[in-house]
């Protein structure tokens, strides 16, 4: 008679590990095997940092290239008077101050944007991941009751954020094929003309695809971290988000929130 081996659970079997290359790829094909290995794996340092290099790189690349365009220069100048205008005329700022501030921007040299595109891509780099690890550690710490190590937090986010520079590439795309500033896929896409002082054109604009997805991948990392149903870990984490869009839109920094 012959001997058959024991069955052996298939959450025992060792699996090979990924590459970080295919770590990378797979967050927008295979999430939920991406965080079912590095729960088990030993942390490293390179599945957060070099995410953050990767959207500091395409932050920064896109404000270069958006700005080399004049159509787009110019619709930035617009918005900035239109503002300007809507401040003065609700009587928050005097006409003298309006025109002086018009007169600041027109002064303004080219290397004052280009550096707020460097800065604007190291917030969004290392700011935006830390955030968001700090969310998914907290939720799984207060929500769920669930002891997640920060590290591990730390590069689910990293890796989500790959989703958020993919973002980055085709909204920058967008805007240079078709010649408008606020071409990104969101439902601000339905107005006719985008205001930025208005916070329904803020919160709408705020409401991206990529971030809802980037959301659905933090969710699935939630609930294979905490050890949760996806559902009570998605409804903790767009719940989150949600308030957060509200919240930083009321407060008037919609258009800075990851």
């Amino acid at each position: 008679m012959e001997n058959v081996p024991p069955s052996i659970p298939a959450e025992k079997i060792q699996r090979p590990s990924s590459s970080l290359a295919g770590r990378l790829l797979n967050v927008f094909a295979a999430p939920g095997e991406v965080f079912d290995e590095l729960k088990t794996a030993n942390s490293s340092v390179a599945n957060w940092l070099v995410p953050i290099l990767i959207v500091m790189l395409v932050t920064i690349t896109s404000f270069a290239v958006t700005l080399s365009q004049p159509t787009i220069k110019q619709q930035i100048v617009e918005m900035q008077e239109k503002a300007i205008d809507q401040q003065a005329a609700a009587g928050k700022i005097k006409p003298d101050q309006a025109k002086a501030f018009k007169e600041q921007m027109a002064a303004l040299p080219p290397w004052v944007m280009q550096l707020f595109g460097i800065v604007q891509g190291v917030v969004a780099g290392f700011c935006g991941t830390f955030w968001w690890a700090l969310v998914v550690w907290l939720l799984g710490k207060l929500a769920l009751k669930s002891e997640i190590p920060f590290l591990k937090a730390l590069e689910v986010s990293g890796l989500t954020m790959m989703i958020f520079a993919l973002s980055v590439v085709l909204t920058t795309l967008l805007i240079v094929i078709l010649g408008n500033l606020m071409a990104r896929p969101a439902l601000s896409v339905f107005l006719s003309e985008f205001d930025p002082t208005s916070k329904l054109h803020l919160l709408l604009g705020s409401v991206n695809l990529f971030y809802v997805w980037s959301t659905a991948v933090l969710s699935l990392a939630l609930s294979k971290l905490s050890g949760a149903e996806f559902g009570k870990a998605a409804v903790w984490m767009f719940g989150f988000w949600v308030a957060s869009r509200v919240l930083f839109v009321v407060v008037g920094l919609g258009g800075f929130v990851l």
